[in-house]
């Protein structure tokens, strides 16, 4: 007669009472991690992933044309560059300390185009630039980049891009992000994701913006018939840019969803 022994699991690990270590299979370890990663996305499902700034601190997904004082230039523009930051409108967190950002760009014109990324060491507009990097481009689409220096932990920083061409006209947006230290619970569900597509989702779980974006974007580009992590996405998306004025969300999905995404190098 088999003899039933207690189970617990406690942060990703299975404990089998009575059994010796050597007769717990990696197999049942593995599966009860597996288990507990969507324990834990049940349980601590955020659905904020905003900073919690004023909306003014960042302009988000906007267009602005610098020429004309600060104002926000619509994406009915017919000429002008269309340029929209993939952020919340209050910054958003991220669990790595060198994340990868995104930008999409629709250029109505077939030109030259100067598109210059720049970092800044706070939060405020005015703050000092600390990184800057420069290429040509001549065609837009969705834009990926990952910054190449660490950042400190627990400091809101302003990034953004700026395009400028023939014209000498710039159109330019920026957003924050902030590095935050991720707690053990979250490392182990983390590490215990077989997939880009898992990492997504323990990523929405926790809040972390970025890095959920930038997961579910290596997933869908191995599979793009994948049509539940697209769903996905399109939520996370969706819920990002909850409020986000001048920008048609639905429409802006759409057009993500059909993109390519181009390196900034």
């Amino acid at each position: 007669m088999s003899k039933i022994l207690p189970i617990k699991i406690a942060f990703g690990i299975l404990i089998i009472s009575g059994m010796a270590g050597n007769e717990i299979s990696s197999m049942a370890i593995a599966n009860s991690v597996k288990a507990q990663v969507q324990i834990i996305a049940q349980k601590i499902k955020q659905t904020i992933y905003g900073l919690g700034l004023p909306k003014t601190a960042g302009t988000g997904g906007s267009v602005r044309l610098k020429e004309e004082l600060g104002g926000f230039e619509s994406s009915g523009g017919k000429t002008l560059p269309i340029l929209t930051l993939m952020v919340p409108e209050d910054g958003a967190r991220t669990a790595s300390d060198q994340p990868t950002v995104y930008w999409n760009m629709i250029l109505n014109e077939p030109q030259d185009y100067k598109l210059t990324f720049f970092l800044q060491e706070a939060a405020a507009e005015n703050s000092k630039v600390i990184f800057e990097q420069e290429i040509t481009i001549t065609k837009g689409g969705l834009f990926k980049f990952q910054l190449p220096q660490s950042l400190d932990a627990n400091i809101p920083r302003r990034w953004g891009v700026k395009c400028k061409w023939a014209s000498g006209k710039v159109v330019e947006a920026n957003g924050i992000l902030a590095f935050t230290e991720p707690k053990p619970e979250f490392k182990v569900a983390l590490e215990s994701a077989q997939s880009s597509l898992e990492k997504a989702r323990v990523y929405v779980s926790y809040g972390y913006w970025y890095d959920a974006l930038d997961a579910y974007n290596n997933w869908i580009t191995a599979n793009p018939q994948d049509a539940k992590a697209i769903q996905e996405r399109s939520s996370l998306i969706s819920e990002g840019f909850q409020g986000h004025k001048g920008l048609n969300t639905k429409a802006f999905i759409a057009q993500i969803n059909t993109a390519a995404i181009q390196e900034f190098k």
